[in-house]
């Protein structure tokens, strides 16, 4: 119980220590004011489609034809984002942009970040384990890819047709396009010539640190806002999101897998990395595309914090039922 306890502290600790160190920046006055932003938008456009290139170049061939593996995975992310855009129109009444940007906040986990620690600590020299972990943080970055472009395509420019928004799904998105690129490297066998390989991943890893840090920049200023739309109505909305985050979607993740005929390991790691809390990245898109940030920010504060105690709850079901 207590091991199981550190292994989620040991992830989730880092993570507000960055934040934090982003508040403290803040405090001093040490960056601009619109340094936030900024980190956010290369993190966007830079920093996280060069991270998705690296990591899909140097997946397998075999490891991308898992098909019921991949089809529990997204149809869970899929459904959740399904359910919690159609709540938020509905029944909260919210805008298309942040009924968008709730719905990938319960559906894009913080699996890199917080969820890839947990698997290494969970499955020491596992190299199953850390496959699937590393398959499965490819997932989000196809729902991010696609909501970003309809998310450009609300945001952008008078031009809304389809043949406008093609363009700006295949052309004028860069997480689309370096996992396409990715794919063709990956199916092809070529992988990245090795000093580009060490160049891309050199950048694309800068993006963990600069999104803790941009939403440590504008996180003060995000809660108080968030604390202004009435006490009574943002604690029933945090409750929400955070029970369909932390909650439903691992359940569903399990339950969709299961019925796939997906077992063991493959199982075990999707839930698990399914339960952490929401992406870090969902706060820098309701920045940028003028979302509710507050809101976002706080659920995304708030899911990570909570986190350690659901992924270390499913990892004592997992223990009892024999499957860690």
């Amino acid at each position: 119980m207590l091991d199981a306890l550190f292994v989620a502290l040991s992830a989730v600790v880092p993570v507000f220590l960055v934040i934090g160190l982003g508040i403290w920046l803040r405090r001093q006055e040490v960056l601009p004011d619109n340094a936030g932003r900024v980190l956010g938008l290369y993190v966007l456009k830079i920093a996280l489609p060069l991270l998705v290139l690296h990591l899909f170049a140097q997946a397998r061939p075999e490891d991308l034809a898992r098909g019921s593996f991949w089809l529990g995975l997204l149809l869970s992310q899929g459904l959740m984002f399904a359910l919690v855009w159609s709540a938020d129109r509905l029944a909260w009444r919210k805008g298309r942009r942040e009924a968008i940007v709730a719905g990938m906040n319960c559906c894009v986990s913080n699996m890199a970040f917080v969820g890839l620690p947990i698997i290494c600590n969970l499955f020491p020299a596992n190299a199953e384990a850390l496959l699937v972990a590393g398959l499965a943080i490819l997932s989000p970055n196809l729902a991010i890819a696609l909501i970003q472009a309809r998310l450009d395509w609300l945001h952008g420019s008078a031009n809304n047709s389809l043949r406008s928004f093609l363009r700006r799904v295949l052309l004028g998105n860069p997480l689309l396009l370096a996992a396409l690129t990715g794919c063709i490297l990956a199916g092809t066998g070529w992988g990245l010539w090795i000093p580009l390989d060490r160049t891309v991943s050199l950048l694309g890893y800068t993006a963990a640190p600069c999104m803790l840090l941009s939403l440590g920049l504008d996180l003060r200023t995000r809660v108080a806002m968030a604390r202004q739309l009435g006490s009574g109505s943002i604690v029933a909305r945090q409750s929400w999101l955070l029970t369909c985050k932390l909650f439903i979607h691992p359940l569903l993740c399990w339950l969709l897998l299961y019925l796939f005929g997906v077992e063991g390991l493959w199982l075990t790691v999707s839930v698990l990395l399914s339960a952490t809390g929401a992406a870090l990245v969902n706060a820098l898109m309701a920045e940028v595309y003028d979302a509710g940030p507050a809101e976002v920010a706080l659920s995304v504060v708030l899911s990570n914090g909570l986190s350690m105690f659901t992924v270390t709850a499913f990892i004592w079901i997992f223990l009892y039922l024999g499957m860690v």
